[in-house]
């Protein structure tokens, strides 16, 4: 409920010479956009939000009841891992989709330059901000399996964000006008979180744990062979949507005239 704020703009019904009327559309202010970003970032995206603990976990079971297939063929232990990420997987998704990104980039336009506005930046940053904060306030010492530098959750959290960068960044993955925008935004951000994780890796102070190395060095190869893909894909498709197909009618053509 809270992510449906971004991008958001308030509809009036009024009719022309209503008294005290507004105009039909006004854009969510930036100060209850702000809000709302905050308030899912600190309640999706850190793992003291879901007060989980080892005594409290030891508790959540599953009945079995024989008259119950999906319980009588499932667990009794609770999937932790895979129920909170698909807490965070839709959250992610409300607030990374193109049509959210598109209405953001859509109400930058409708407010004047002179009106605070969330903007795609802004929101942008302040999710990878939070989602790969160990990167910027990492901890010195050494860690280990049982004591990772990353935990499990946030790993499964930092993936899916990856993969979510990734999407936006091949534009031609989804057909509106502001998909070049985001998808250099989306770049931008895949560099950056690149970069954090290697200085990580090359710190002298920091002893990653097995988990977290393995964690961090995939995903800077993921990252590298993204960005070429990426520039390769563009590359063919010269004018951005159907640019390919515009050469391929074009060079038809040419093989045709004598």
């Amino acid at each position: 409920m809270m992510a449906n704020w971004l991008g958001g703009a308030l509809i009036n019904r009024a009719k022309k010479g209503d008294p005290e009327s507004s105009p039909p559309i006004q854009v969510v202010p930036a100060s209850r956009q702000r809000e709302a970003l905050r308030f899912v970032v600190k309640h999706a995206f850190f793992d003291e939000a879901f007060g989980l603990t080892p005594e409290l976990l030891r508790h959540m079971s599953m009945d079995k009841w024989i008259d119950d297939f999906s319980s009588a063929v499932e667990d009794s232990t609770w999937p932790i891992h895979d129920r909170i990420m698909g807490i965070q997987s839709s959250a992610l998704t409300m607030l990374m989709n193109p049509s959210t990104m598109g209405r953001v980039y859509d109400n930058e336009f409708l407010t004047p330059e002179d009106e605070d506005m969330i903007t795609l930046p802004e929101i942008l940053e302040s999710i990878r901000e939070a989602i790969w904060s160990e990167l910027e306030a990492t901890k010195e010492g050494k860690f280990t399996a049982r004591r990772p530098m990353i935990s499990s959750l946030r790993r499964n959290l930092q993936r899916e964000h990856l993969e979510r960068l990734i999407d936006l960044s091949f534009g031609g993955s989804f057909f509106t006008v502001s998909q070049k925008p985001i998808s250099n935004l989306a770049t931008v951000q895949l560099r950056q979180i690149s970069k954090g994780m290697q200085r990580v890796m090359d710190a002298d102070d920091v002893d990653p744990d097995p988990y977290t190395e393995a964690h961090l060095s995939e995903a800077i190869v993921r990252i590298e062979k993204a960005l070429d893909a990426d520039y390769i894909y563009n590359a063919s498709d010269i004018g951005g949507v159907g640019g390919s197909m515009r050469f391929f009618m074009d060079v038809q053509m040419r093989k045709s005239q004598p």
